[in-house]
């Protein structure tokens, strides 16, 4: 490991540490529904025998009873192995989460440097933490940190895999860990790895093997993540005598798929300009920037598709850059439009892959902007100073740039 990078993970620990002494010290708990009920089962799951792990109960809250089965297991494990460690129950959930955010943060900027210059990746670093989706999300208990941080692993372990297969492990490990943590949403996951294998094929000239190696296997992860959900499936039977996927697929399938309007398709539109209404505003004000790359760059979006690409130093994002960050965006909302049950967090991926697109635009357009950026490039540790002062006034202040103007029904 070279110093400088050691450095920065000494930086990253530090950082994380003091959230964690801070978190504790505070008594912090968060105000959103969801991230309490969740830290609540983290904290169940504790007191519990790991055997009984897998069946977590509502035990009274909300005033439900019985079983829990809205979601897999997966995201409660690591907080409650933290607190058996001596942390503190009611904000192990958080502080797992703050470490879910410190590593999507070094894969987006990995996986950023794969598409776009060095600059231009370690800017997104820190950038991408100042949309509203961020300060929004800053310190919750809740899945969406954790899928960020699968598909962002999925997709950057598949794109390695190119060249070394043995890079296929973390895309393997990105999708069970999809499953384990939001179950069907790791159609997603799967659908953003072969996106950009996609994407890849139709932009550079690599050898037909490597091709060929990289779609073998990830199909083989795919199929493993499909196994994995078997036996979860199996086990769940083994330790409570029910089945968990009956009740969860009714419930993702069934009530949360039921239509909620007789206009059909037009109120699928409507969803669809929901969904954009919000990306618009959670990923500002790179989002503005994204929209306009999508008009001036339609040339390249369309010789990608039909796999004519072309190698222009002055397109905005590059070829392959452009056409998967504003896919993996499509994919999103084309697929929770189709249910009339909305919610913002539902496409949350979607904010940090259009931020990315337009910050990266505007890099190359305004002369003046990235200067700055690469003026703060040689700041020492701005990312990790970002991230932590960021985490340190939400939990202080509980400031929260939020605008709620369009709910859901």
């Amino acid at each position: 490991m070279e110093p400088g990078a050691l450095q920065t993970w000494i930086a990253w620990s530090l950082a994380l540490g003091l959230v964690g002494l801070l978190l504790a010290a505070v008594g912090y708990q968060s105000l959103d529904p969801d991230s309490a009920l969740y830290a609540r089962f983290s904290a169940q799951l504790a007191g519990q025998p790991i055997s009984r792990w897998i069946a977590p109960e509502w035990s009274g809250y909300s005033g439900r009873e019985g079983l829990f089965r809205e979601h897999p297991v997966g995201l409660f494990v690591l907080p409650a192995w933290l607190t058996q460690l001596g942390y503190p129950a009611a904000q192990a959930a958080y502080q797992v989460n703050a470490l879910y955010q410190v590593l999507t943060v070094v894969l987006f900027g990995a996986l950023a440097a794969r598409f776009v210059s060095g600059v231009e990746a370690r800017a997104l670093t820190w950038l991408l933490q100042l949309l509203p989706i961020a300060f929004a999300f800053r310190v919750r208990a809740n899945h969406e940190q954790a899928v960020l941080l699968c598909v962002l692993a999925a997709v950057y372990g598949v794109d390695r895999a190119r060249a070394r297969p043995e890079w296929l492990g973390l895309t393997t490990a990105a999708l069970v860990g999809l499953v384990l943590v939001k179950g069907l949403f790791v159609l997603v996951g799967v659908a953003a790895c072969a996106w950009l294998l996609l994407v890849r094929d139709r932009t550079d000239a690599a050898p037909a093997s490597h091709r060929r190696t990289a779609w073998v296997g990830f199909a083989a992860a795919t199929v493993v993540a499909a196994a994995v959900a078997v036996a979860y499936e199996a086990l769940y039977r083994h330790v409570t005598g029910e089945s968990f996927a009956a009740v969860y697929m009714g419930r993702q399938l069934g009530i949360a798929a039921a239509p909620r309007s007789d206009w059909g398709p037009v109120y699928k539109l409507y969803n669809a300009f929901w969904y954009l209404a919000r990306l618009l505003w959670f990923a500002f004000p790179w989002s503005l920037m994204a929209v306009a790359t999508v008009w001036t760059e339609r040339r390249t979006l369309l010789g990608v598709l039909r796999g004519r690409a072309r190698t222009d130093p002055r397109a905005t994002c590059g070829d392959p850059g452009l056409a998967f960050t504003l896919g993996v965006v499509t994919l999103y909302v084309a697929l929770f439009s189709l249910s009339d049950r909305k919610a913002e967090r539902y496409i949350f991926p979607a904010y940090f892959f259009a931020g990315a697109c337009g910050a990266v635009a505007s890099l190359r357009r305004w002369p003046a902007f990235r200067s700055l950026v690469e003026r703060l490039d040689h700041v020492p540790w701005v990312v990790v100073g970002v991230w932590l002062g960021t985490v340190c006034l939400r939990i202080a202040t509980g400031w929260l740039p939020r605008i709620k103007i369009w709910a859901p029904e």
